[in-house]
């Protein structure tokens, strides 16, 4: 459980969150005095067939900024044996649909261990990182630390608001992106398969036409070296696939489905509700 949680749950979250950007930027940059745009979504995560986390996303869309986060937990059997919690934070700039991130932050509890990295972008590739409890030696993560990271990298949420942008400047999902967690350094490409209808599904609130658009990666350094042939494995099963949809008219799609593999089985998350709003009415009274 710690391989699968450690590996897959940035990973999913930065394709299951693409393009939930609320508002087009084009609409919330011309409103300059109206309140941030706030998107929620819930998506349920199972793997093998069994439910085992789900997690809750907020963005808020400002004129020329966003912040995105992302809570998650152990849910169903695996939940009554394993504890893991996720919290995530993403915040940076949005210019003219140019996402350039300024912080991420990723705190975790397995079991009774918790852990907090605290990543700052600069300029010019440059970047700080901060690990609490810092890390000890691992002769079993292959490559060092990027000296500096390559121009355009975002982290693992801030992926969520770029292929936002691009879908939407573009009309499709293709592209490719460099991302950067703290740990690991990877590129991702996407693109489109083509559009389908999505039947009922008692798991999911959307049923309708939506687009696929497939998912590779590209390893680059801060992965495991005994889960190679692992690894190796799943580059030779299907493609990931995310299914894109428009669940309200005056939005643009969200992410509705996402299926891939990994070495325990079939991963599938299913969107479960989604809410849409300003700061100002989702905020608490």
């Amino acid at each position: 459980m710690p391989r699968l949680t450690g590996r897959f749950t940035a990973f999913c979250l930065g394709f299951a969150l693409a393009s939930t950007a609320g508002l087009p930027a084009g609409s919330v940059r011309a409103a300059e005095a109206a309140p941030p745009q706030v998107t929620d979504l819930t998506y349920e995560v199972y793997v093998g067939g069994l439910h085992i986390f789900s997690f809750a996303v907020e963005m808020t869309l400002q004129p020329d900024r966003y912040r995105l986060t992302a809570q998650g937990a152990t849910e169903g059997m695996v939940g009554w044996v394993y504890t893991f919690d996720l919290n995530l934070v993403a915040e940076g700039l949005d210019r003219d649909g140019r996402i350039a991130p300024d912080r991420y932050v990723a705190a975790t509890q397995w079991q009774s261990r918790q852990r907090k990295t605290v990543l700052d972008f600069g300029r010019g590739g440059r970047y700080v990182l901060q690990q609490d409890p810092p890390p000890e030696p691992d002769p079993d993560i292959e490559g060092e630390l990027p000296e500096s990271l390559p121009e355009g990298t975002v982290d693992p949420l801030s992926l969520a608001v770029a292929a936002s942008r691009a879908l939407e400047q573009t009309g499709r999902c293709d592209q490719t992106l460099p991302v950067f967690d703290g740990q690991r350094r990877f590129d991702v490409t996407v693109k489109q398969l083509g559009e389908t209808t999505l039947p009922p599904n008692r798991y999911s609130i959307y049923q309708g036409p939506a687009v696929r658009c497939g998912i590779g990666v590209e390893r680059i350094s801060g992965f495991r070296k005994s889960f190679r042939a692992k690894r190796d494995q799943e580059a030779r099963s299907t493609p990931p696939v995310i299914w894109m949809a428009s669940i309200r008219p005056d939005l643009p799609p969200v992410p509705v489905r996402y299926e891939g593999e990994i070495a325990l089985g079939k991963i599938v998350i299913h969107l479960t509700a989604a809410e849409f709003g300003t700061e100002s009415s989702a905020a608490p009274n």
